[in-house]
């Protein structure tokens, strides 16, 4: 079941003084890692100070997050602040000074790491000899690798409001080499050449690339669930979870939709992205990308009576 119109449950369910707020960085708090965050700083604050557990899951490394975000965070407000990053591998803290702490980190062993770099190489090798396709192999990643499908300048940094544009580039693009199915037939052979090796990696994809690494997004979540949740008695009911890509894009999944798991059960989901196939069960709709992200943030500040929100 998909839904592409805002929920009248939204309403009800954002009546609700959350303890936990879970949500994706790019495209659901930010435009992108390059946009200011003043407007969400003090939303984000005020939450923090008043004793809510603010964690922002991401893909991306800790660095990008640190200088864009939580740099900018008072010192004393951090202890309720956690990051996860490198898609589930790593989740950071702060003491009481304000500095970063490392809490959690999956380490590749050095087979798992040769073991995505065989990937990689034979498939850029596999590509280029049966379709003439090039792609570029990204392997500064922590415990994960990504190839590129289409790795040219008018696309090198696509923003989360184009998906859809991307989406039909890539597509086309790779259609033109006689992948026919596309995406996701790349998606096929990625599995299928893990396999090969005798390994079990995570697959996942943004468009632009195949990502393949030993952790997702749904080791965010545990992490949310088993050491921030039940060690400080918070149940899922108390837990909000917002990002911009739960629904399927061209027939696979979205990058959001592995946080959407069963050791979450009865905890809230809202997507704030375009969706244009929609949110697949047990996720709210509600759009507007980063104003409609504001705006759920609005509703819990209420809770705390801010003056600044009616600005």
């Amino acid at each position: 079941m998909f839904a592409t119109k805002t929920d009248p449950l939204i309403r009800k369910k954002l009546d609700h003084k959350f303890k936990i707020i879970a949500f994706d960085w790019d495209g659901t708090a930010v435009k992108s890692r390059h946009h200011p965050v003043d407007d969400i700083l003090w939303r984000l604050e005020t939450l923090l100070k008043n004793g809510v557990k603010v964690v922002i899951i991401t893909g991306t490394h800790f660095g990008n997050i640190d200088s864009q975000f939580c740099s900018k965070v008072k010192p004393e407000l951090k202890k309720n602040l956690y990051v996860c990053v490198n898609r589930g591998s790593e989740v950071y803290g702060f003491d009481e000074n304000g500095e970063p702490v490392v809490l959690h980190r999956r380490e590749a062993t050095a087979a798992e790491n040769a073991l995505m770099d065989k990937v990689s190489e034979e498939m850029k090798s596999f590509l280029k000899e049966k379709y003439n396709l090039d792609v570029e192999i990204i392997a500064n990643r922590f415990n994960r690798r990504k190839l590129d499908l289409y790795p040219y300048p008018e696309w090198a940094d696509p923003p989360k409001e184009k998906i859809d544009e991307l989406l039909t580039v890539v597509e086309k693009h790779l259609r033109d080499f006689g992948i026919t199915n596309g995406i996701q037939e790349v998606i096929d052979l990625v599995k299928k050449k893990v396999k090969s090796l005798g390994g079990d990696l995570r697959i996942t994809t943004d468009v632009k690339h195949i990502e393949y690494g030993l952790t997702d997004k749904s080791d965010s979540v545990n992490f949310v669930i088993t050491e921030i949740a039940r060690k400080k008695g918070i149940s899922n009911e108390d837990i909000l979870f917002l990002g911009d890509e739960f629904g399927p894009i061209g027939g696979f999944e979205g990058s959001d939709f592995r946080m959407v798991t069963p050791i979450a059960k009865g905890a809230t989901y809202i997507s704030v992205g375009k969706e244009p196939n929609g949110v697949p069960e047990g996720v709210l709709y509600y759009g507007k990308g980063t104003k409609g992200f504001k705006e759920i943030i609005d509703t819990q500040l209420r809770f705390y009576n801010d003056e600044k929100i009616n600005t």
